[in-house]
């Protein structure tokens, strides 16, 4: 297989001119295995280092609406690939559902801060597995996370009917439960083998300290941020994860080492405030020890 017979689609939504350290990071080593590198992202005005960034590492950009999260992006470009015609206006298959043998889906939700994709790959290619994920997940049906997908041909006919038939989503835990569990569960009825090459013991959104340990290279961006509503907040203590919400996920980056390339200062960082954050602490200890009543009283104190 050459490289235009290896894509991967990194989509990415961000408000700046430049790309995030950590995105470049990713898309860097990306590009420099065999796989065609696609960079797709919000339309916006992009800054003259980023477009020398994307041609040096011979990245295609592709800008795109806002709008259904990262499966949107994905089936934008996708669908653009697979409607092209010719000059005469005659239909020309794209080189994506035409040649493609391998299909990365990859986005920014996650941080690499260790260059692992060649060993991914090269687990992925010596697994019987149709399709792989780094890892699986519970909620609402087993499933593939979509953050990482490996698909090989066995897999791909699958995907491309479920993403071109499934319609675009707006709300984010309608494209989870519609999208990417969705996606699993055609992958099962069409007996298309799934693996994962991480397993944890706790719940994988819980289980970030047990990924580090194991040397995966990689955590979840939404942790580092601490980016939560309530009820997403409530979720991590009603399943008896106090410690794995409130932990000091960059030490236990530092601790596990960062690549040589990658800086320090491109994990992503808290937006709350001390105040935001004494308060969090308050109820979220409250709840751990105290457990319903709390949140009863918690719950009539925000309405």
């Amino acid at each position: 297989m050459d490289a235009c017979n290896k894509v991967a689609l990194y989509a990415s939504y961000q408000t700046g001119e430049d790309l995030p350290g950590y995105v470049r990071f990713a898309l860097k080593h990306l590009a420099e295995t065999d796989f065609k590198v696609v960079l797709l992202t919000n339309r916006r005005t992009l800054s003259s280092d980023t477009y020398d960034f994307l041609k040096e590492n011979h990245i295609e950009l592709f800008l795109t609406e806002n709008r259904g999260f990262d499966f949107g992006m994905w089936r934008r470009y996708l669908q653009l690939q697979a409607n092209r015609t010719d000059a005469a206006g005659n239909y020309v298959p794209g080189v994506i559902t035409r040649d493609v043998e391998r299909l990365l889906l990859i986005n920014d939700s996650i941080v690499y801060y260790q260059n692992k994709f060649k060993e991914f790959f090269e687990r992925a290619e010596q697994s019987n597995a149709d399709v792989v994920s780094l890892t699986s997940n519970d909620e609402f049906a087993p499933h593939l996370q979509s953050f990482f997908l490996y698909m090989k041909p066995a897999a791909l006919g699958v995907f491309f009917l479920h993403i071109f038939e499934t319609p675009e989503q707006t709300e984010f835990y309608d494209v989870t439960r519609k999208l990417e569990v969705g996606l699993s569960e055609k992958f099962t009825e069409a007996e298309v083998i799934m693996e994962s090459l991480y397993h944890t013991e706790r719940p994988v959104f819980f289980a970030y300290d047990e990924l580090t340990q194991q040397g995966a290279g990689f955590v979840k961006r939404k942790l580092l941020e601490r980016r939560f509503n309530y009820e997403e907040k409530k979720h991590f203590v009603r399943h008896h994860a106090y410690d794995a919400l409130n932990k000091d996920y960059t030490a236990l980056i530092l601790e596990a080492g960062l690549d040589a390339d990658f800086d320090e200062s491109w994990l992503p960082k808290s937006n709350e405030t001390k105040v935001e954050r004494i308060k969090d602490f308050i109820w979220e200890k409250g709840f751990q020890l105290v457990g319903f009543p709390a949140k009863r009283l918690l719950d009539k104190i925000k309405k």
